[in-house]
């Protein structure tokens, strides 16, 4: 997605973790060695994080976080209470999903174009390359002529075969069906590909490095969207989806592609 998420994904996660460890330990103060991870950590937002964050987001959005992780910094001269550190932390973790909730809308407010990729970068077959540009442009048809549950299905679809496509593209499989993220049976032998869902496919993509967390992360959100293709689970969910929401998961769509043929 951009460096901003990376970022603000990696924020979110060490904020998780330290206030995991904090909330496990038996003593009431934080003392010694625990505090100065927890400084480095508060650290990390302003040397490392911050600064791509703040190319996307204003001061004044991150205030909140500055002024938090400030407090995390002057408490960890000191022996402070544990359950502190908890709860700001864990208002920390709020306030970062919110910003990275935002950073996906900024994104796909920034449209990019219609204009289907080269896909011969990735298939060498012609009539598989015809298919996947009409795929596309369905796509596209979709989504501006008020059809988004359909064009939801469809960018699903699309993905499923490019990713399908970059798993043929590799000569040596093994590190596919070795990962450990790819799907098992009940003997812990990896499935065969045509058992394989879009969230595996997503899955395995990322810890190959093929493409990005933030990429993974709202690919399975398009995966949850897609199955409201069953009416009975739109329904029991109360989920309408509009097109605004398929503009969101077509970027989404985009985006993985563009990482895909790299």
């Amino acid at each position: 997605m951009n460096d901003a998420d990376e970022a603000i994904y990696q924020a979110i996660r060490e904020a998780e973790r330290i206030r995991t460890v904090t909330r496990k330990r038996a003593l009431p103060q934080v003392r010694g060695s625990e505090r100065d991870i927890i400084r480095a950590t508060a650290l990390t937002w302003f040397q490392s994080h911050r600064p791509k964050i703040a190319a996307v987001f204003s001061g004044a959005a991150l205030r909140p976080v500055d002024e938090l992780y400030q407090k995390i910094v002057e408490a960890s001269h000191k022996n402070a209470v544990r359950s502190g550190y908890v709860e700001t932390f864990k208002t920390l973790c709020d306030i970062l999903v919110h910003l990275r909730s935002g950073n996906v809308v900024k994104l796909a407010a920034a449209t990019t174009t219609d204009a289907p990729p080269d896909f011969s970068k990735l298939i060498s077959d012609g009539a598989m390359q015809s298919i996947l540009q009409r795929r596309w442009a369905e796509c596209v048809t979709c989504i501006s002529h008020g059809a988004p549950l359909s064009a939801t299905v469809m960018i699903g679809g699309l993905l499923e075969g490019l990713l399908l496509a970059r798993v043929n593209r590799e000569n040596n499989k093994a590190p596919i069906f070795t990962s450990a993220v790819a799907p098992k049976d009940r003997n812990g032998k990896t499935l065969p590909l045509k058992e394989w869902t879009l969230q595996d496919y997503i899955a395995v993509a990322h810890e190959l490095k093929w493409i990005t967390v933030a990429a993974r992360d709202v690919g399975v959100v398009l995966r949850d969207y897609r199955n409201y293709i069953h009416p009975q689970k739109e329904l029991s969910h109360g989920i309408l989806l509009t097109t605004p929401d398929a503009v969101i998961f077509w970027e989404i769509g985009k985006s993985i592609t563009r990482q895909l043929l790299r």
